[in-house]
């Protein structure tokens, strides 16, 4: 029997009273919307050369304002070019141990106890866990204050770009900074 058929002897389907399919979640995005130079760059001492360290430890420390929207679950500060391609030198983050760095930066270093912590402020206070990660940032807009030791690699008409990492693991390029 043809389809046609099939349906005009059948009739429509029944109603029945079962909600209807959820809709899909909107998709979260995360984004890096800014990164500019503190005017704290240098003039003060919050974190220390070892990671989930943010006490002072007697050498001044670079800092940096950012404005992101999360979530996120790292961020990495890496010298580049002033096109934004990521050059060997600069690599600082909130990646601690053997987590791999994701191999999109372009270096030699490829684990995060193989670079300097980034402590993250928020209204205030530090946000990364006890350890220097940061485990998630969660979504919404957030304006940081980036804290990281001064390694000496970094000089006047050096190009900085900050990256966040999704939750799913990819990274988000923000804008070329000259520092």
């Amino acid at each position: 029997m043809p389809l046609a058929a099939l349906v005009a002897a059948c009739g429509s389907p029944p109603k029945t009273n079962a909600p209807p399919p959820p809709k899909p979640a909107a998709e979260t995005t995360t984004k890096v919307l800014s990164l500019t130079l503190s005017r704290e760059n240098l003039s003060v001492d919050k974190v220390s050369m070892r990671d989930g360290r943010f006490v002072p430890d007697g050498s001044m420390d670079l800092a940096f304002e950012a404005d992101l929207e999360g979530p996120a679950t790292a961020l990495y500060l890496v010298s580049c070019t002033e096109k934004g391609d990521p050059l060997q030198g600069y690599r600082a983050d909130t990646i601690v141990g053997h987590e791999e760095i994701p191999p999109e930066l372009g270096s030699v270093i490829d684990v995060g106890r193989l670079t300097v912590g980034i402590g993250v402020l928020e209204n205030g206070k530090f946000i990364n866990d006890d350890n220097g990660t940061l485990s998630s940032l969660p979504a919404g807009k957030h304006h940081v204050t980036l804290y990281t030791p001064n390694p000496g690699t970094l000089r006047p008409g050096t190009w900085v770009r900050l990256y966040a990492r999704t939750p799913s693991g990819s990274l988000v390029a923000g804008p070329v900074t000259a520092y």
